[in-house]
């Protein structure tokens, strides 16, 4: 057991090492360096034997051993179907433009294809090549391979790989050659160089190389340059284009000029010449230059180039090849000892044994909004051989199989209208892994029986713990004696009065009325995400961002964002933006600022330079100054934005197609509406008026009227107006602010009630006080606790989907189910329910501290499933369980540091009580974490195409699984079986969730819908000051552990 330990250790600390690799150097390394691997497959295999020796070794087949029988044979099941998967699965995109049909993928892995023909005979073969940018002791790039064509043999070996690289050009004197910079589509330079061909989208454009199909020539004569096309091309001065733009007529076909066909001309630059629809600006001839790659410095932004060495015979050519994981090849062709030689690198055409017709694309989109509600494609599988055609509709989280082969929706193609080809089109992923899928399912369902019958099963472990709670109960002579000595502070988050210096212009500002803001809580606004959302909503949402409170002064958030909206003047001179701390002293600025004290004499914002400098580095390069200035910046950007009316889009337009609603006096809008506009505006009228007199009769009856238009044009996209009412309640309620306050307070006063009878001669009566008191308490909690669950409730009757899809939601759900693993195992010791909801309570708080974002979205398409209810749930419910684990165990290493020779049995058997607990809860929790975390893979495989993918969130989930795994097997190994590496372990094991919640998110990259961060962000200094703390407490705890059991000489020792 011991040996099968540290192979899981080893296990669990690959993958999650291989994380970081990914986040650092990409998914290729990782790949290289574990997953793939040779090592890691040995490792796979000597763990599989281990489970079948431990089979063997403690005879798990017999009857009351059922249980764990079924995890170690799921187990092998599991791995038998990972390794049919890596070995017989594949992966690939299927493109199809709408209309068209496909009967082949793009390999998903990275291939090297070699193509060589000698006239006579052809041979291909393609090679997986994962190749990583940096190269670690005994896991390089290396390879070599080699195909036979006649008699000759061509051998392709690895010479260098470049990753993440852009075209640039280096000028040096020394040079000899020039460079042409072309301009394209979006105004991207693309440089030429000699004896080299550029693609302008089918049209070849080559530099002193002869082309052999239609295109352009471009070649030096003497001192100029001169160019050739054998296709119709026109061309236009960039002045005469120039000139155009500024008065802002059409430019005549009589501007251009024809260039003649086949016939030399010179080339011109400065100038755009047009072939059909493509079209291109030789900028400038660069002299003296080459063509030099250059590291972009960013992830997501560059290409891949694989240079290799081909041999045959005695000639030997370098070539360097286009190309990467995801990316579509661009074909390298040479000549080598008489044989063409093409060779590809990246995504390779792979054939299907039959077609794939997209017969239509829909795309849905929220209202008013570019994002994607939806999409969904129309197919029909083709095969001729079989002689069979079905039509099939595939979309997000619905899937469509033939032959082995599963069909998932990922993505899409939109047509460009700058163009006369339809582009429209479907991107479908394809999975073939038909055997290894089946029985990994297998092996989940056998584990979730397995977890059944443990939990019930009278001979199980979990009974086992529960008995000798129970037996520990009966022979328990002392008060539970608990020792917790916590120091908190609690610091109030609030903004309080400040004076700060302000321009005292004259300027008119006038406010609603707090009755009436009441009634322009509800009048609906469409966002920038296309949901429509009451006012209110709006309003909490802007004076939040801006100012840090819902509330400035005496005012609601209400009153203050529509008086923004009307009387800019004033409010540009209010110090009304709340400054970041870091900021402060750096800026030279107060805690709040007005907009006109970030204002630079151009009317930008007044750190553009250093805003512009963060905003360009990558998220795991900005400081804290970088972040703090980015977010006053954005700041800036939405006060501006309020004064230009940029989020009053409350007006919806008559059979407008995507349902869009618009700002008053919106152009477009009063093209086809202004009648809304003037209603609009005579509102805006009267509440200036009724702002005066105090008299709001008109303005209430004028807004009325505006929201029964809004109800009339919009009925298709509006809330009812129950949902818009409880939106408004739970904006104001603040339900989970008030609930960790409560949870905080109540919790730390039944620990003092506790104290106190454990530290104090109390008489009966005075128990029975302390009994009552206790009894409220617990009473008040279950009231918060179902206010708690209200406030969940009210999110999803709001968001109409399950309430926790967010980093946000997620936490307060976890604190929920928290609460309810404290209220399961509080009769079996009473510190349980106190350290639980003082847990509780600090999510919730961290969850107030701006770290996470409150607001109510639309869900993107793949959280459009069932699914997110019962993985999701699962999942995270089990972080309740599992946390109240690891309270447990550190209540128990406070115990040990403070236990003595005087209380040494009462605090022993206390330990011994808490430690059951613990286990029992962390056996609750592993099960819903692992099958959590396999619905999750079955989820993925629904929405991805594949179960599995090491994508970091699921394989930390994995690393979670794995970590409790070890620590509920501690006990099999002698040297770790004791208690306190139980508690230790129970405690520092959390850190896992911790690091998959929250770590993954912020400083690793993947799939998942709510990570944040483009990998490895910095982690924040009072986690870091935590860390040292806890390992402190944990180190006292050790020493004072094993001081006590050298000391003690008592004759009848409570194992600790």
């Amino acid at each position: 057991m011991r040996f099968i330990s540290m192979g899981l250790l080893l296990f669990l600390v690959a993958i999650g090492g291989a994380t970081f690799l990914e986040s650092i150097y990409g998914i290729q390394t990782a790949k290289i360096v574990v997953y793939n691997a040779t090592w890691f497959t040995v490792l796979l295999i000597y763990l599989s034997f281990g489970l079948i020796s431990n089979i063997i070794a403690y005879q798990m087949w017999q009857a009351k051993k059922i249980a764990v029988l079924s995890f170690h044979i799921a187990f092998l099941i599991i791995m038998i179907g990972a390794a049919l998967t890596r070995y017989m699965g594949f992966e690939g995109l299927m493109v199809i433009r709408e209309g068209s049909s496909s009967n082949f993928i793009y390999s998903a892995d990275p291939k090297l294809l070699l193509f060589a023909s000698n006239g006579k005979e052809t041979k291909t073969d393609a090679f997986q090549t994962f190749l990583s940018p940096v190269e670690f002791p005994f896991f390089n790039n290396y390879f070599t391979h080699s195909i036979e064509i006649g008699k000759k043999e061509i051998t392709v070996s690895y010479a260098n790989f470049e990753s993440k690289m852009i075209d640039s050009v280096e000028i040096k004197a020394s040079i000899k050659g020039d460079v042409i910079d072309l301009i394209t589509e979006g105004m991207q330079s693309n440089y030429l160089e000699s004896n080299e061909l550029f693609m302008v989208g089918n049209i070849p454009v080559s530099l002193n190389k002869t082309l052999t199909m239609p295109g352009v020539e471009i070649k030096k004569e003497g001192k100029a340059y001169v160019m050739k096309s054998s296709i119709p091309i026109r061309y236009l001065p960039m002045s005469q284009m120039q000139q155009a733009r500024q008065t802002g007529a059409e430019i005549p076909d009589s501007a251009y000029h024809k260039l003649s066909l086949n016939q030399w001309d010179t080339l011109r630059t400065k100038t755009l010449y047009q072939a059909g629809a493509q079209q291109f600006v030789v900028k400038q001839i660069i002299k003296h230059a080459q063509k030099k790659l250059f590291p972009s410095g960013k992830k997501n932004v560059g290409s891949d180039y694989l240079t290799v060495l081909v041999e045959c015979g005695k000639e030997k050519k370098i070539v360097r090849v286009m190309g990467g994981m995801g990316a579509l090849p661009t074909p390298k062709n040479i000549e080598i000892d008489g044989i063409q030689v093409q060779l590809e690198y990246g995504a390779i055409r792979m054939p299907l044994p039959f077609s794939v017709a997209c017969n239509n694309f829909t795309l849905i989109k929220y209202p008013g909004s570019e994002s994607p509600s939806s999409f969904e494609s129309e197919l029909t599988i083709i095969d001729q051989k079989n002689n069979y055609t079905n039509k099939r509709k595939v979309f997000m989280n619905n899937v469509t199989d033939y032959k082995g082969y599963r069909f998932f929706q990922s993505s899409y193609d939109l047509d460009d209208p700058k163009t006369p080809e339809n582009e429209e089109g479907t991107r479908l992923s394809v999975n073939y892994d038909e055997a290894g899928t089946n029985v990994t399912y297998l092996g989940y369902l056998l584990m979730a029986i397995g977890m059944v019958l443990s939990i019930f099963s009278p001979n199980g472990r979990f009974r086992d713990l529960n008995s000798k709670l129970k037996k520990l109960k009966e022979h328990k002579k002392s008060t539970l004696l608990i020792l917790l000595l916590l120091s908190t502070t609690l610091t109030n988050n609030g903004f309080g009065q400040h004076n700060h210096s302000k321009n005292e212009k004259e300027a008119i500002h006038r406010v609603i009325s707090a009755p009436h803001s009441d009634e322009l809580a509800s009048l609906l606004v469409q966002n920038y995400e296309g949901r429509i959302v009451p006012f209110h909503s709006l309003s909490d949402q802007l004076l939040r961002k801006i100012h840090g409170q819902n509330k400035y002064k005496d005012l609601n958030c209400v009153q203050v964002i529509m008086s923004m909206h009307m009387y800019p003047d004033y409010w540009a001179e209010e110090a009304l933006i709340a400054v970041p701390a870091v900021l402060q002293e750096r800026l030279k600025l107060k805690k709040y600022v007005s907009v006109t004290e970030l204002v630079a004499s151009n009317g930008t914002f007044k750190w553009l330079t250093s805003y512009q400098a963060a905003f360009q580095k990558s998220e795991s390069k900005r400081d804290e100054f970088d972040k703090k200035i980015i977010k006053l910046n954005e700041k800036f950007e939405v006060t501006n934005s309020i004064f230009a009316w940029q989020y009053m889009r409350i007006i919806p337009k008559k059979n407008d197609a995507n349902n869009s609603w618009y700002i008053p006096m919106d152009m477009s809008l009063m093209k086809v509406d202004s009648l809304s506009s003037l209603e609009t505006l005579k509102y805006l009228s009267l509440i200036d008026e009724a702002s005066k007199t105090g008299q709001y009769t008109n303005a209430s009856s004028q807004l009325k009227k505006i929201k029964e238009f809004q109800r009339k044009i919009g009925a298709n996209v509006v809330p009812s107006e129950l949902r818009v009412s409880l939106e408004i309640s739970y904006n104001k309620m603040q339900i989970f602010l008030n609930t960790w306050r409560v949870y905080l307070s109540v919790g730390f006063l039944m620990l003092i009630l506790f104290y106190i009878s454990v530290f104090t001669k109390i008489d009966s009566r005075l128990t029975k006080i302390l009994a009552i008191v206790r009894k409220v308490f617990v009473f008040i909690l279950i009231v918060f606790f179902v206010y708690h669950g209200v406030g969940l409730g009210f999110r999803w009757y709001i968001s109409e989907h399950a309430p926790w899809s967010n980093g946000y939601e997620a936490v307060i759900f976890i604190a929920w189910i928290t609460m309810i693993a404290g209220f399961l195992f509080s009769r079996k010791n009473e510190v349980v329910l106190p350290g639980t909801v003082i847990l509780a309570a600090l999510m919730i708080f961290v969850t107030e501290m701006n770290l996470l974002d409150p607001e109510i979205t639309p869900l993107v398409p793949v959280l459009k499933s069932y699914w997110l209810m019962i993985h999701v749930a699962i999942i995270t419910g089990s972080y309740g369980f599992l946390g109240l684990a690891c309270v447990l165990g550190l209540l128990n290493l406070i115990l040990y540091v403070f236990r003595r020779k005087s209380n040494g049995e009462i605090v022993s058997r206390n330990i011994t009580e808490l430690t059951y607990i613990s286990e029992m809860t962390m056996t609750i929790g592993v099960f819903m974490l692992t099958i959590g975390t396999f619905l999750g893979g079955i989820w993925a495989n629904e929405s991805w195409g594949r179960y599995w993918g090491w994508d970091p969130k699921e394989t930390w989930a994995l690393v979670s699984v794995l970590v409790y795994a070890v620590i509920l097997h501690f006990r099999y190994i002698p040297a770790m079986k004791s208690k306190f590496i139980f508690n230790v372990a129970s405690f520092w094991g959390y850190s896992a969730i911790l690091f998959t919640f929250f770590g993954v998110n912020f400083m690793l990259v993947g799939l998942h819908s709510y990570a944040q961060g483009d990998g490895l962000g910095k982690m924040p200094n009072w986690v870091i000051v935590s860390i040292g703390f806890f390992l402190l407490l944990t180190i006292v705890a050790g020493i004072r552990n094993k001081s006590y059991n050298k000391s003690s000489s008592k004759s009848i020792h409570i194992e600790s």
